[in-house]
């Protein structure tokens, strides 16, 4: 007998195990999860979302997404509300998985609160707790009115009839600390980290001019809200060079034609915020960038076409999933990446433009601008350059921005110093050696030859210039000296913070 041949007697319906939510949403990060919600307003029709953290006494803790989109009835919340349920996305939406608001919800809080209201419907309000994300509990609805009511006004622009609340509640992701500096330094940084997040993923949707999205920060023991700030757009092709012109590659997959845009920046704008995406190394957002319904779900990164380089560091392709190619890609969860299967990995290097070149051609151009571009970059920084001891990432930036020094490269390692030495130049064997003893103390206990890179290119910047003689005069070995006091009174003021009793509970 076949497996097609046994007879089915019956069937049941299978709930998820309430711990589904230690499986989904692991990998969200506070600004994929908040982006997550955000899909969900644009897909709601909203034309303004708002973002507020809630503190009070300079502590964050809470927040909501509030939006003023067609909100939702009863009928409508339970199925968003439902691990086991998922609604009919259409083809335009941004939704993709039926999870996005309840795994990136309990990926950040312990508690998800949602209230809204649909046009001719009343205000309803569901609770889902982390630990038993199969029970949906009902909110009173004469509590969850208020909460829509107070809403509009928190958004820029005037009052909405419809909406929808989200409030995060019991956040293990915000910053805990009792310093009153701390949690505003922190508060400043993550709304920037938001806004340049939401403003790079959503950067196509922005620019329609559809929807606004501002963020600011509510005290609740004073009923008082900062300035909001807005999300700006920042296309990561966003350069104005007219003498660069992308290009235009054809591919076919499954009978089925489809385009890619191979653009290589241009040298002379690697300095603004499009290619410095989230004020990293442009050279770290290379590769490709891909869209689904003009939501950006990939920054960078090659998906087996092609091994990323420093060469490659101009090189951003544009790819819309649709189509043959979302049949042959898996985008995750957490929308901020895509795997491609090995048929659209092929049909991508087939790929060509109308003269005939194809896709390694395209990439053959872009290390040829890269290597042009260094040639002809100024370097007004002289050091010793180091052979040994950093990355091939770190070498090679440092290469491409630095003027050799004339006597040549050295070497950064670690060796066992006396105790009362952190550093010490070797000009007989051109190495600076780092004390063994302080591996874990700086950072590292790794044991590998390229760790420690922050603190190695420091003291690299420190020490290079000891090394631009053939000998080591009296003024040098007392500067040396000197820069050992500083460094080992750090060394050991990091040593008493790690025995102190709050370091061990």
């Amino acid at each position: 007998m076949t497996m097609d041949e046994v007879p089915v007697t019956g069937s049941r319906e299978v709930l998820p195990d309430p711990g589904i939510t230690e499986a989904v949403g692991r990998h969200h990060t506070l600004s994929t999860a908040i982006a997550d919600l955000v899909d969900n307003s644009i897909d709601a029709a909203a034309t303004r979302v708002h973002i507020r953290f809630l503190s009070s006494q300079g502590a964050v803790h809470g927040l909501r997404v509030i939006d003023d989109g067609h909100g939702m009835d009863a009928v409508s919340i339970d199925a968003a509300m439902t691990f086991a349920s998922r609604r009919n996305y259409t083809a335009q939406d941004l939704g993709h998985f039926g999870l996005g608001l309840k795994a990136a919800s309990l990926s950040q809080a312990d508690i998800l609160d949602v209230y809204s209201r649909a046009a001719g419907s009343a205000p309803v309000g569901r609770r889902i707790t982390a630990g038993s994300a199969t029970t949906v509990a009902e909110l009173d609805s004469t509590a969850v009115a208020p909460v829509l009511d107070a809403a509009p006004a928190a958004i820029p622009g005037g009052p909405a009839s419809t909406g929808t609340v989200i409030e995060w509640r019991n956040i293990r992701t915000f910053l805990t600390s009792t310093a009153l500096d701390e949690r505003t330094a922190w508060l400043g940084a993550t709304i920037e980290e938001l806004r340049t997040h939401l403003g790079i993923v959503l950067h196509r949707i922005l620019e329609r001019g559809t929807i606004v999205i501002t963020l600011d920060e509510f005290d609740t023991t004073f009923g008082d809200s900062g300035a909001p700030r807005t999300v700006v757009p920042v296309n990561p092709f966003g350069y104005t060079a007219k003498t660069v012109t992308p290009r235009q590659l054809s591919g076919a997959i499954d009978g089925e034609t489809f385009g890619v845009t191979a653009h290589v920046w241009p040298a002379t704008q690697t300095g603004t915020a499009s290619y410095r995406l989230f004020s990293r190394p442009g050279e770290t957002a290379q590769g490709f960038f891909i869209y689904r319904n003009d939501r950006l779900l990939q920054v960078g990164g090659w998906n087996g076409v092609a091994q990323g380089n420093r060469n490659l560091a101009f090189a951003r392709v544009l790819l819309d999933l649709a189509d043959g190619p979302a049949r042959h890609s898996t985008i995750n969860p957490e929308k901020s990446g895509v795997e491609f299967d090995a048929d659209l990995r092929e049909a991508i290097i087939a790929a060509t433009d109308a003269a005939g070149g194809g896709f390694r051609d395209y990439l053959d151009s872009a290390e040829a601008a890269a290597v042009a571009a260094r040639r002809r970059k100024r370097r007004p920084v002289t050091l010793a350059i180091p052979r040994r001891g950093l990355s091939a990432t770190v070498l090679g930036t440092i290469t491409d921005t630095v003027t050799p020094a004339v006597q040549g490269p050295i070497e950064i390692r670690w060796r066992t110093l006396r105790a009362e030495t952190v550093v010490e130049v070797d000009l007989d064997i051109r190495t600076l050696w780092i004390n063994t003893r302080y591996r874990g103390i700086l950072g590292t206990d790794t044991g590998e030859a390229d760790d420690a890179p922050v603190v190695k290119t420091l003291l690299l910047l420190l020490y290079s210039r000891f090394f631009e003689g053939a000998m080591l005069g009296t003024r040098e070995r007392e500067e040396l000296q000197a820069f050992n006091e500083l460094l080992l009174a750090a060394v050991g003021d990091e040593e008493n913070r790690r025995t102190r009793p709050e370091h061990h509970p």
